[in-house]
């Protein structure tokens, strides 16, 4: 064949290709590709009008049918906000196949043509209200399962188990619910949409009640200790609570038990902390924060660790302890990399609630808190509380409050001062740094044995008597408070270098104990009449002595007894007189 006639068959296919191209663009020339369909409606090859027109008409959806057994619901479309769009429906349908290049729109209407295309029709729905018509459904469909119950019935010195087994329940799926009613609006159909149910079966057989009573019997007085040594902290769990995560099937309710270690990880769960240190004059230190490790409780190694306690108890042990499994991070600046004078750890901490005190008390104690906080003890320098709080009066801005004075309760500035001398004493005991001046209170103070034995308290009068110590460390300490109004707490924390010394204190001797006087009430002007308000409970006179080691390794540094003679103190009320 000659180069010519090749010549003229290529153009004349050419030629034909192009015709054919146009007579089939010709074909689907103003119409919609055929195998198109919006939801339910069949457009395909339709005239763009005709499609437009059918569209109108058919696509709509006046009411959802939902059913459940022999029981049918109607919700009507208006009361869901349903409101189709069909010339946006009717756009998204006649653009197929048309408004892209020639190849695209023939690939697509081939699909078309072969699989056929459903485009979503365009609507709006109100989801609130739609949420709210499945919900009003749900509540009468609806059966609240009743889950088993282990109950421990005392009775004397005996407890007694007994196991409820449950109720069956079910639910309506309301998300699958909405999910099905969306399908159906986007296919524009009518079709009844049958309520998905989910059954909840918590109730146990009479064999599986019998296992767990038999499980529950076993724990019945028996307990277990979480323990969390690094921040003396503990949780005790006793058999109200081990009963509940009994499981049916043999094992333990994980569920649960992780719950319970969530909820316990809100009280230890904390950032690493970097230390920091800035003076704000010599001696006085006015932002401190120790370095502090951070904490993140093991959740898996606490579960796995409480299982196997609870399965340890069934083989007859009365009691587990649990060590709280710990993930701790560093800080990236350490205690003792934020300053050059020896501050690098807690040594000592004292501390003291003051509930049920009056608001001038708390505002004087708050006060001379404050003056303590921050204040650094060179190393052999002596500590006075007195020199450091200053002068304690009206002049310097403490209130009045009352005070135990020559054997009487009276109003006199700076009631509740002592508090924070008895507080620091307990810190410097604890730190053990040599106490050299210390007097106890002529009368036994309620706030001061609230979790303490009576006799670790130092009253303060100026000038004397004063509470005094000494650095004897070879590096600086500092004092920090903490105050907690809310909680009405009060605490001290010494901070500086620990050289291995070891702290003892006996528990307190009493002895000639004496009963108090009749209770003593007391006008007061700033209550209003007819209020009575206690502020001194009675507290029995008694002698008191406790002990105090302080050793580093086989040397001595401070051997102690501390002794405070108590009087027989009386209840004292305040009873209201003002008039308006």
């Amino acid at each position: 064949m000659g180069l010519t006639k090749i010549k003229f068959l290529i153009a004349a296919t050419v030629v034909l290709g192009v015709f054919l191209g146009l007579m089939l663009e010709g074909v689907y020339w103003g119409r919609v590709a055929w195998g198109v369909r919006v939801g339910r409606v069949e457009v395909g090859g339709m005239k763009t009008e005709e499609a437009r027109a059918k569209i109108l008409n058919q696509l709509r959806v006046s009411q959802i049918e939902v059913v459940w057994g022999t029981t049918k619901t109607v919700i009507p479309a208006n009361r869901i906000g349903l409101l189709y769009e069909p010339d946006r429906s009717w756009q998204k349908a006649v653009s197929l196949g048309h408004d892209k290049g020639i190849l695209v729109n023939w690939s697509t209407r081939g699909r078309a043509l072969r699989w056929g295309m459903v485009v979503d029709p365009v609507f709006t729905l109100d989801e609130n209200r739609l949420a709210g018509e499945i919900a009003s459904i749900a509540s009468y469909i609806n059966i609240p399962a009743v889950e088993p119950e282990i109950q421990i019935e005392t009775f004397g010195k005996t407890k007694r188990v007994n196991v409820s087994l449950g109720e069956n329940g079910q639910e309506v799926d309301e998300q699958k619910l909405i999910s099905r009613v969306r399908a159906v609006v986007a296919a524009g159909d009518n079709e009844e949409i049958e309520i998905p149910i989910v059954r909840i079966t918590p109730k146990l057989s009479d064999d599986e009640a019998k296992t767990v009573l038999t499980r529950a019997e076993k724990i019945v007085d028996r307990m277990v200790e979480v323990k969390f040594d690094e921040l003396a902290l503990k949780w005790d769990i006793g058999d109200e609570e081990l009963t509940k995560w009994i499981d049916a099937g043999g094992g333990w309710k994980r569920p649960l038990i992780e719950l319970w270690g969530q909820q316990l990880a809100q009280n230890v769960d904390r950032p690493a902390q970097n230390a920091q240190l800035h003076f704000v004059r010599p001696g006085r230190v006015e932002e401190f924060k120790p370095g502090r490790d951070g904490y993140r409780v093991d959740q898996l190694g606490l579960t796995a660790n409480i299982e196997a306690a609870l399965t340890r108890l069934l083989s007859g042990s009365p009691k587990e302890v649990v060590d709280l499994p710990v993930e701790r991070t560093a800080p990236e600046v350490k205690t003792g990399d934020a300053n050059n004078l020896g501050i690098k750890e807690l040594i000592g901490r004292g501390e003291s609630w003051f509930v049920g005190s009056i608001t001038n008390r708390i505002y004087n104690l708050q006060k001379a808190a404050a003056e303590i906080n921050g204040v650094l003890v060179a190393p052999g320098e002596t500590f006075s509380f007195n020199q450091t709080v200053g002068d304690i009066s009206s002049a310097t801005g403490y209130r009045q409050a009352y005070i135990i004075k020559e054997g009487r309760t009276i109003l006199g500035d700076g009631g509740g001062v002592c508090q924070v001398s008895s507080t620091l004493f307990r810190a410097v005991l604890s730190a053990g740094l040599p106490i050299e001046a210390r007097t106890a209170h002529a009368f036994r103070v309620s706030y001061y044995e609230v979790k303490y034995q009576p006799g670790f308290d130092a009253t303060v009068f100026q000038p004397e008597p004063d509470f005094k110590f000494r650095n004897d460390t070879q590096g600086h300490i500092l004092i920090q408070t903490v105050y907690d109004e809310k909680t009405k707490y009060l605490a001290f924390e010494i901070y500086g270098t620990s050289d291995g010394r070891k702290v003892e204190i006996s528990k307190a001797r009493i002895w000639d104990v004496v009963a108090p006087p009749p209770d003593l009430y007391q006008d007061d002007p700033t209550l209003a009449v007819g209020v009575v308000r206690e502020v001194e409970h009675k507290a029995w006179g008694a002698k008191v002595a406790f002990d105090w080691k302080v050793t580093r390794g086989e040397e001595m540094l401070q051997e102690r007894t501390f002794y405070s003679n108590y009087r027989p103190w009386q209840a004292v009320f305040l009873r209201g007189t003002k008039t308006n």
